[in-house]
């Protein structure tokens, strides 16, 4: 028909593609793309592809590369070493770091070769080298290997290292003002050390704590001059430092500038600075932070006006506020943890549950004025039982926290903090499908001492269990009082490497508060950090937990607790304070809270004791700046009965692998529980139908590499 009315004309034929020529044409497009995106070298120019810096055998290399103006094309690698990307004349030089460079990425811009320029960075390599106190250090040889074919270059440069010249001899004059441990801790905190070779920015590290120290003591125009004699011969350094303390100084004036619309006096309060007090750095560092953690404000500085001729200093706080509303929303995922969020315990919990959830989230900074802080979180949530990712049940949920926050209560940096945490769905501490409502409210005062370092708070608690029909447990409600102290001597709170760190919490309900149990719950900390050679950390951590129930108001009927979950309720306490072990931030052979005494009624695990202990080691070993392993080892106990067993060590040995984020290294642990540690002599547990062969691992039971234990993935360090 169609060929009748155009006159014969031939019929449409239509090709079809097969697979392999698809493949060429989406090479094709791909070419073309890269082709269109590649960095390109100018004309009469060279691209510096490769720049190799030899005999750097007591020196990083990279350190001295931060230095220099020619530098080769980025590639993409790792590089092992525990430190994080150098920075020109900033220590450590000497780190030990090994790049690993595998290619460039065509769109990656071409670093042009400049003679002029890497004639000048000859000079500065051996100018680096005499900054660190090596200098006989000399460029020995110089290699540059042009490609004319791709207007390319690569440039190699040889070094000469010599002999360092050390420090024989530190002197420190002026500090007769200060007394006599200020003036140890002075001379100790000097960067410079004797027999260490000499190094330019130590010495001015040096002359920096000198003068810190006499700032700290009131002495705010206080300087330190050096003078350094070299003996070229001995290869040998006399230092001497001339501190010129200057008149003891007082706070004179203060003002506040940048507040805007907020009230003044919060800030008037959270400084304590007074006019006439006499001046120190941690007097201003610490208005500083507690005038930060009013909340409102993006930043905050305090700005110093010495008066001439007077021994004054006035002030001038300048603070900048932030958004005072904010609101978000999102979807994240939960696996096996959550945060205290009353009360001030510093501890979190772990438990055999995980979900996803949407999240929203709104904060008022300035609610009412007077910069209190309303925040109101909700998470909807599909929650499942472990282990993860497994899916046997799963149950729609809800997880709601308001916190407010009213500063300057009773005091000027004391903050009442008020909060309600409403989770509804199966019970993370029971698992199984016990659904219920789980509400905690307190309210209490919380203040720091000692420059943060020291976190004081007392709140009274109510937790109210509404159970539906038909579940294990009945309703009940606990009302106590809970006080925490956490004292952190950690050089950071994230990922520490040297310090220590303790923390106590106490817990006391009934007695005059209206309380289904009277009962003293005590739960100490203690955790230690060493760093060792390598960038290696050695970590340590012991805990206590004691729990006395004198009291119970819980009713158990004859025949109506067939599976004894209610005189176990009655006996053990609250199911969210009972002490657990087991899980991620625990003995991590064990699934979470399966640890020492527990119970198995149909798929529902019904955990926790009276006693506790437990205590960690873990070596944390660096591979790249962002990447490292541990080795660790657990042991613990948790017992229903009045004792500690000490002969029941349930010993964990494990491997784990942390990736550093913003938030805190990602985490995953393997633990593995040889059945020989796990009891010594007769084993008195009370493991019920559940793990009754004393076998560990995720509700319920297993293995893995033929081995029981347990595997977590989290965020944050074990502690």
């Amino acid at each position: 028909m169609a060929g009748s009315m155009h006159g014969g004309s031939r019929p449409a034929r239509t090709r079809v593609i097969g697979p392999a020529a698809l493949r060429r044409a989406g090479w094709l497009v791909a070419a073309l793309v890269l082709n269109h995106c590649a960095a390109s070298i100018p004309p009469k120019h060279s691209g510096v592809t490769r720049f190799e810096l030899h005999g750097t055998q007591r020196m990083d290399e990279q350190a001295i590369m931060a230095c220099l103006a020619t530098r080769a094309r980025p590639r993409a690698g790792i590089v092992l070493g525990d430190t994080d990307e150098p920075r020109c004349d900033v220590p450590p030089f000497d780190a030990s770091r090994v790049p690993i460079s595998l290619w460039a990425w065509p769109w990656t811009d071409w670093p042009l070769y400049d003679s002029n320029i890497f004639d000048r960075d000859l000079d500065r390599i051996e100018r680096w080298y005499q900054a660190r106190g090596y200098y006989g250090a000399r460029v020995t040889n110089v290699v540059r290997t042009p490609h004319a074919g791709d207007q390319t270059i690569e440039l190699s440069v040889t070094v000469h290292e010599g002999d360092p010249v050390r420090v024989a001899r530190i002197d420190v004059v002026g500090l007769e003002l200060l007394s006599q441990s200020a003036q140890a801790s002075a001379r100790a905190s000097i960067a410079l050390k004797l027999a260490e070779p000499f190094d330019e920015a130590m010495y001015e590290a040096s002359k920096r704590v000198l003068v810190a120290a006499l700032r700290e003591a009131s002495y705010a125009r206080a300087q330190v001059t050096g003078h350094v004699v070299v003996n070229p011969i001995t290869r040998s350094v006399q230092v001497s430092f001339e501190a010129k303390p200057g008149d003891s100084c007082r706070i004179g004036r203060i003002r506040i500038s940048g507040a805007a619309q907020l009230p003044v006096a919060p800030i008037w309060g959270a400084a304590d600075l007074q006019e006439g007090q006499t001046f120190s750095v941690s007097a201003l560092q610490d208005a500083k932070r507690a005038i930060y953690a009013l909340g409102p404000f993006a930043s905050v500085d305090i700005q110093e006006l010495p008066r001439k001729n007077e021994p004054f200093v006035d002030l001038v706080i300048k603070v900048v506020p932030g958004r005072m509303f904010r609101f978000g929303v999102g979807v994240g995922m939960l696996s096996g943890s959550s945060s205290a969020l009353s009360g001030g315990d510093p501890t979190t919990d772990s438990f055999a549950q995980w979900d996803v959830h949407l999240v929203a989230r709104a904060e008022d900074r300035n609610f009412l004025g007077g910069m209190r802080r309303l925040s109101v979180e909700d998470h909807p949530r599909l929650i499942f039982g472990e282990p993860f990712p497994g899916t046997q049940s799963s149950h729609l949920g809800n997880l709601l926290v308001v916190e407010f926050r009213q500063p300057a209560f009773v005091e000027p940096r004391t903050t009442l903090i008020a909060s309600v945490r409403w989770d509804r769905g199966p019970d993370p501490f029971g698992g199984g499908d016990l659904l219920r409502s789980d509400v905690v409210a307190g309210i209490g005062p919380q203040r720091q001492f000692l420059d943060g370092r020291l976190t004081l708070t007392s709140a009274l608690n109510v937790n109210l269990f509404i159970a539906d029909h038909g579940a294990l447990y009945p309703d009940y409600h606990a009302t106590y009082f809970q006080h925490a102290a956490a004292l952190d001597l950690r050089d950071q709170p994230r990922q520490p490497r040297r310090g220590s760190y303790f923390a106590l919490t106490v817990q006391h309900a009934g007695y005059f508060l209206p309380s289904d149990w009277n009962y003293l719950r005590i739960t100490p900390e203690a955790r230690g950090y060493i760093r060792l050679p390598l960038g290696m950390v050695l970590a340590g951590r012991a805990r206590v937990g004691l729990m006395e129930i004198t009291n119970s108001d819980i009713h158990v009927s004859a025949n109506g607790d067939p599976t004894g979950s209610v005189q176990r309720l009655r006996d053990l306490g609250p199911l969210r304070q009972r002490l657990r072990g087991g899980g991620h931030n625990s003995v991590r052979g064990y699934a979470p809270n399966a640890l020492g005494d527990v119970s198995e009624v149909g798929n529902h695990l019904d955990s926790g004791g009276l006693r506790q202990w437990e205590t960690s080691l873990e070596l944390r070993i660096p591979i790249t700046a962002s990447f490292g392993s541990v080795l660790f080892a657990d042991i613990g106990d948790v017992s229903r009965e009045k004792t500690f067993r000490f002969n029941v060590p349930q010993t964990t040995l494990g491997v784990g692998l942390r990736y550093k984020t913003i938030v805190g290294p990602l985490r995953l642990d393997a633990g593995f529980a040889p059945s020989a540690l796990q009891v010594f002599g007769h084993d008195d547990r009370v493991r019920n139908a559940y793990q009754s062969d004393g076998t560990i691992g995720a509700f319920p039971e297993s293995s893995f590499l033929g081995v029981n234990g347990a595997i977590h993935f989290t965020i944050g360090e074990a502690f």
